[in-house]
């Protein structure tokens, strides 16, 4: 693109300020800044020149932030006037300049910067420039002095606004602080990492640092959509498509929210003020990146990326067999229900309509960790949402939810988990619970013949495992297996959970792959070979386990080959059942 509109030469530069008139015609520059803080950029990028009327937005939106929204409304009109950015013309109606984007309503938003004098007031506003670009902002004295030795159209329009009512306090010191915001030097790198920063809601995509309130920056790319472009907004408005705004030193910069930043620099303008290089490759760019707002970009697509079940993914607790059993048949009563991306009015809602017809699930779970950003309609829709669950004598949790989300949904804290398993685990828990009543309250130990690995053996061989079997207690955090011990134990936990962890950082911190309840084996390669331990084993209560040595299982290979062969065999059934569960897990994950 920037070769294709080198050789246009069409345009003059800007003469009515005598410094503008000596900028070098054909300077031309192209930058593009995403909101993850990547820069595309080429030919005279860096080149500075002065921002003169792309600082009218951005004026206009320390404004808001200073004096609210109502107090602006007063002084400035929000309405495109038609005509040229420097006419002398005000609303009949309510006396007010017609927007902010020309020099009436530009040189009022001025006057309404805060500060306790001049200086003050011109430091908030470099220092604010600074933040909207990421770099510190100077100006060009030069140009300056030129504005000011010529700004007569300029102080007649204060004068005016003065007799009117819609500027107050010293006329001169507001219009020297309008020259000054005019003069600042800006390149198209600049100007595109300031359109970053206003798709981004106000916060520079580099630095992090916020600049501009969401709810402000909202307001300034309404004007700049309706009235950025001087009497050429409505054909941009359909050739572009984007909130932008242009300079008569020959600067353009757009904003496509959410995404990107444009900034443009080519000296020569058209008819309107407007760059004319800048018009053509800012339209090329909406044509061939599909950046127009208005767009058709298909069906809004449902915030749901994945919904799963108690049966798909159970939770990483092995249980009691008769536990387990009983999850199985019932798992469809806990779902998982992954969100992901921005959650707005069209994709939440049609997630909560699918969410309300799982009539069959109790125990729901909203996981929100791959979530981006929730607007207020959203969690709004979430709060109501989760209320007309519990009231119906459902369970919900919410997962992953960063703490401004946490906020903004206004739930009571019991609802949010730590993590998505820990909410899954509750929730079998919970379920289960409902399921057993009294007389299946577990025993306060678990008889060895309840134990899936020997449920193949009669009575006589598991008096006879019985004797080979010495009974281990274990506090509570304490280690029972530790990875790359050797495998010389497998120990049958009767009573108390213990949890299989791995280590990292340095061993500082612990990741926990599973937990493990009564009436279930640890340590099964004690089995088969003399291999090490591959994890920590810790006992998350007191445990108490009879505990079978390696050499006692050499011993019952010699003397009782066909208990050994049994063991044997359902060692190999459960890990082709773990197979089959994992098999199950990544097939939910696929769907």
């Amino acid at each position: 693109m920037h070769a294709k509109y080198l050789v246009l030469r069409e345009g003059a530069v800007a003469s009515y300020i005598p410094e503008l008139e000596r900028v070098a015609p054909d300077q031309f520059g192209i930058a593009l800044a995403t909101v993850d803080g990547h820069i595309y950029d080429f030919g005279d990028s860096g080149s500075p020149f002065s921002i003169q009327s792309i600082s009218k937005p951005l004026i206009y939106g320390l404004a808001l932030q200073d004096r609210g929204r109502d107090a602006v409304l007063a002084k400035i009109g929000v309405e495109p006037s038609g005509d040229a950015f420097n006419a002398i013309l005000f609303d009949e109606r309510t006396n007010r300049p017609f927007n902010s984007m020309v020099n009436t309503g530009a040189i009022a938003a001025t006057s309404l910067v805060c500060g306790r004098d001049a200086a003050e007031r011109l430091a908030r506003i470099l220092d604010f420039l600074r933040a909207l670009c990421g770099r510190p902002a100077e100006i060009d004295e030069a140009v300056y002095l030129s504005e000011r030795a010529t700004g007569h159209r300029n102080r007649a329009i204060a004068y005016l606004e003065l007799n009117n009512g819609m500027i107050q306090g010293d006329i001169e010191a507001h219009l020297d602080l309008y020259f000054r915001q005019c003069s600042v030097l800006t390149t198209a790198v600049d100007l595109a990492f300031i359109a970053a920063t206003l798709a981004k809601g106000g916060v520079h995509p580099v630095t992090d640092e916020r600049a501009l309130a969401a709810e402000h920056v909202r307001d300034v790319l309404s004007v700049m959509t309706t009235c950025g472009m001087y009497d050429y907004a409505g054909e941009w408005e359909l050739r572009v498509g984007l909130p932008a705004k242009s300079g008569v030193g020959g600067g353009i910069m757009a904003v496509l929210p959410g995404q990107l930043g444009i900034g443009v620099f080519s000296p020569r303008l058209d008819e309107h003020g407007n760059s004319y290089r800048g018009i053509r490759v800012c339209e090329e760019l909406s044509t061939r990146l599909q950046l127009h707002l208005l767009n058709y970009r298909g069906r809004t697509r449902s915030a749901l990326r994945r919904t799963y079940f108690g049966s798909d993914m159970p939770a990483k607790r092995v249980r009691h067999v008769a536990a387990r059993a009983r999850l199985e048949a019932h798992a469809a009563a806990i779902a998982v229900f992954e969100f992901h991306g921005n959650l707005f009015f069209g994709s939440t809602e049609q997630a909560v309509r699918r969410i309300l017809h799982r009539v069959e699930t109790r125990y729901l779970i909203f996981d929100l960790a791959r979530v981006t950003s929730v607007d207020a309609v959203a969690a709004k829709l979430l709060r109501e949402l989760c209320e007309r669950l519990v009231a119906s004598g459902r369970t919900a949790r919410f997962t992953g939810v960063a703490d401004e989300v946490r906020e903004r949904l206004g739930l009571d804290p019991s609802v949010f988990a730590p993590s998505a398993e820990s909410a899954l685990e509750d929730s079998e828990e919970m379920l289960l619970q409902s399921l057993a009543g009294p007389e299946r309250n577990p025993p306060a130990e678990v008889p060895l013949e309840e134990f899936e690995l020997v449920a193949d053996l009669d009575l006589q061989e598991l008096r006879i495992l019985s004797g080979f079997l010495m009974k281990e207690t274990f506090a509570a955090g304490e280690t029972m297996v530790k990875e790359g011990d050797p495998a010389e134990s497998l120990y049958f936990v009767v009573s108390g959970s213990v949890d299989v962890c791995l280590a990292r950082d340095h061993h500082e911190t612990r990741t926990r792959l599973a937990c493990v309840d009564a009436g279930n084996v640890i340590g099964e390669l004690a089995l088969l070979s003399d291999r090490r331990r591959t994890a920590d084993v810790i006992a998350a209560t007191m445990v108490s386990a009879r505990v079978l040595a390696a050499a006692d299982v050499s011993s019952i290979a010699r003397s009782h080959p066909r208990i050994h062969a049994k063991l044997i065999a359902a060692v190999g059934e459960s890990l082709s059942e773990r197979l089959r569960r994992a098999n199950a897990v990544i097939a939910s994950l696929m769907r």
